[in-house]
């Protein structure tokens, strides 16, 4: 019995020791591990997570528009907002535009790619670059192509409206056209994206099911009502989402074709938070707020859409 103790006791050192050894490579491992993630998360420091605590802290202060003095006023930026009628119209203007903009576009690429599915002749390589095109054009170059077409004297639309004797409106300087001119340029620079998502789900869709639709005599119609529409539709939430934040972040467009107006006509939240922290006397705590305000409101509707479109999805 004496004789085991010593070999007990040099078995624990050893568990010991090895546990001790099991313990650095896991924390050499995790030391690695950050150093390769160190220049993301530098990175993602400079650029995403300082600014996001910076706006944050300035939307609780009023700063001095004309100095660097800031002013605590806790939810006063909000609460003020929020009784702001010029705010509210911004939240009517982003929603109808949002609305507007979705339909259009995702109707529009629905319809192409489904053309597109089938062996058409009219389709020919030139028709498809055209389709596509918009998706390399930036919004600047958008904003001073439609600029060009909308103009009431010069402009192709008002030309194409006069040969069947209808007189055009100023699109871009009436508070009824304007918003609806800015929606079609937006639908249109993102069509390319919007029809290449929805053609790669609808090739991927398998052909049994339009071969078997065949066999029961059904037509075009129905093929794509009861197969293509229903086995897109994973890809047509998707289309949603994208298409939802993505129009309550247009700016490029509003900025050089209608500047917010008419009248208010197309100031959006995003225009609306540009022109309160760079045009005029800046208010960048106000700014800052609206910016807030609307992360809030993306959050809110890409929520009510997995809640509630989500489940409608059909997958395969």
């Amino acid at each position: 019995m004496n004789h085991s103790l010593p070999a007990e006791g040099s078995d624990l050192t050893a568990s010991k020791a090895r546990s001790r050894t099991r313990r650095r490579q896991k924390f050499k491992s995790a030391i690695e591990g950050y150093l390769y993630l160190a220049p993301t998360l530098i990175i993602l420091s400079i650029f995403v997570f300082i600014p996001i605590f910076t706006s944050f802290r300035l939307s609780l202060n009023r700063v001095a528009p004309f100095g660097s003095q800031m002013i605590f006023v806790g939810l006063g930026n909000y609460t003020r907002l929020l009784a702001d009628p010029d705010y509210w119209n911004s939240i009517r203007v982003s929603l109808l535009f949002m609305v507007g903009t979705v339909a259009v576009g995702i109707t529009t690429a629905v319809f192409l790619a489904i053309a597109l599915s089938y062996p058409l002749k009219y389709l020919s390589g030139l028709h498809r670059l055209l389709i596509f095109v918009p998706i390399v054009i930036s919004s600047a170059v958008t904003g001073v192509l439609f600029k060009w077409i909308y103009h009431p004297v010069v402009g192709y639309v008002n030309y194409a409206l006069e040969l069947v004797g209808i007189e055009g409106p100023n699109w871009l300087a009436s508070k009824e056209w304007a918003l609806i001119a800015v929606m079609l340029a937006v639908a249109w620079r993102q069509l390319g994206f919007n029809v290449i998502i929805a053609l790669a789900g609808i090739q991927n869709i398998d052909s049994t099911y339009y071969e078997a639709a065949k066999v029961d005599g059904a037509n075009v119609w129905h093929r794509i009502r009861h197969i293509t529409l229903p086995l897109l539709s994973p890809t047509l939430f998707f289309l949603l989402i994208i298409n939802v934040i993505n129009s309550l972040q247009v700016f490029g467009e509003i900025n050089i074709l209608t500047l917010g107006g008419p009248g208010g006509a197309t100031n959006t939240m995003l225009y609306s938070i540009f022109f309160d922290a760079f045009v005029g006397t800046p208010f960048r705590g106000y700014a800052s707020a609206q910016a807030y305000l609307l992360f809030l409101l993306i959050l809110f509707m890409s929520f009510v859409q997995f809640r509630g479109v989500g489940r409608k999805v059909h997958y395969q």
